[in-house]
């Protein structure tokens, strides 16, 4: 293999494509390829331009583009001899959800506006929700994770019983699962797959947001497998459009008072919402259409119209409200998002 040709192989998911050829650098050049005319006192430079798949996008500095030296070496003028990554875009789907429309009795995602969401199915059959934030790389929730299990299974012992769906129901196998080291208050796991993803049209990782897009009357959609108006789980990807909810009323809704030492356990549900510094509450829809179980892990997705780009602004965690109790409850990106990025840097 040529060295030129390594290079193409090196560069997972990018394509090589040449912008120039033919100099006094190189006396190989192929036949095939005709030289390009000679000017006077001037020269020309064997050059090529790194570009990435649809749906990926360069990932190092420089623009991609590679002089062949006298040395007969490739460098870019900005990070020399390495080559550029490739990594997938997040937030972009091809088919974004129409803003004006409308899991409980949601809306049938039929164009794959949610290529993020992926479907995770415990031992014991019970169905959730978990989102991709990387090719490699899921959010979901601890308690989730721990569906089936002993509140003291160990995360080595929980990987092996999941099985998990992207796309168009595409089973992925799971490596690990890591457990937030706080998850009994920040309800929230990270599942790494043995082997990357393709990005496409049906599967795309959602953006992770530096700032907090929590803020009250935001509206996001949240998409999911949940249980719907019939208490069955739903065989088809749904979503709802939701709104964030003033968090003081969240609290007083579930716990009486916001002051610590007058609260009191009072779901209308009877299960308590984990609430805290780290979670925000998202009301009914205008048709009291709501999140349920079978639903969490899924993502409250916002679109940025600065960027046109749809973040994680939260992450489900509550998801028995079901229309009977008035707030789901997530788990707030930000307030992860460095314990995430070590993480994954860290395994």
């Amino acid at each position: 293999m040529s060295a030129l040709g390594a290079a193409v192989a090196l560069l997972l998911w990018g394509q090589l494509f040449a912008v120039g050829t033919g100099n006094n650098n190189t006396d190989n050049a192929d036949d095939s390829c005709p030289k390009p005319p000679e000017i006077a006192n001037g020269y020309v430079e064997h050059s090529v331009r790194y570009q990435c798949k649809t749906y990926y996008r360069l990932r190092t500095d420089g623009d991609g583009v590679y002089t062949l030296n006298s040395e007969k070496q490739w460098k870019n003028q900005a990070i020399g001899e390495k080559l550029p990554e490739c990594e997938a875009v997040c937030g972009k789907p091809k088919n974004p959800v129409n803003q004006v429309q409308r899991i409980l009795g949601g809306s049938l995602d039929a164009k794959g506006s949610f290529p993020w969401q992926a479907k995770m199915v415990s031992h014991h059959n019970l169905t959730s929700g978990a989102t991709l934030i990387s090719e490699q790389w899921l959010l979901t929730t601890a308690k989730n994770l721990f569906l089936g299990h002993e509140d003291g299974a160990k995360a080595k012992d929980i990987a092996p019983t999941l099985r998990l769906y992207v796309g168009k129901n595409q089973q992925v196998e799971i490596e690990k699962v890591v457990l937030h080291p706080d998850y009994s208050k920040i309800d929230i796991g990270l599942i790494k797959l043995k082997q990357k993803v393709p990005v496409g049209e049906t599967v795309m990782p959602i953006c992770l947001p530096s700032k907090d897009y929590a803020e009250v009357g935001r509206v996001g959609y949240v998409s999911g497998w949940g249980r719907n108006t019939n208490f069955n789980f739903t065989e088809f990807l749904k979503y709802v459009m939701l709104a964030v909810a003033d968090q003081d009323k969240c609290v007083q809704h579930y716990e009486k008072s916001t002051v610590p030492e007058k609260k009191e356990p009072k779901s209308p549900v009877g299960v308590q919402p984990i609430l805290n510094e780290h979670t925000f509450c998202v009301g009914l829809s205008k048709y009291e259409e709501d999140t349920c179980y079978g639903d969490a892990g899924s993502a409250f997705a916002v679109h940025d119209l600065n960027d046109d780009t749809w973040y994680a602004a939260g992450i489900l965690s509550f998801d028995k409200s079901c229309s009977v109790a008035e707030y789901g409850v997530y788990v707030k990106v930000p307030s992860i998002l460095d314990w995430v990025q070590k993480t994954i840097a860290n395994n």
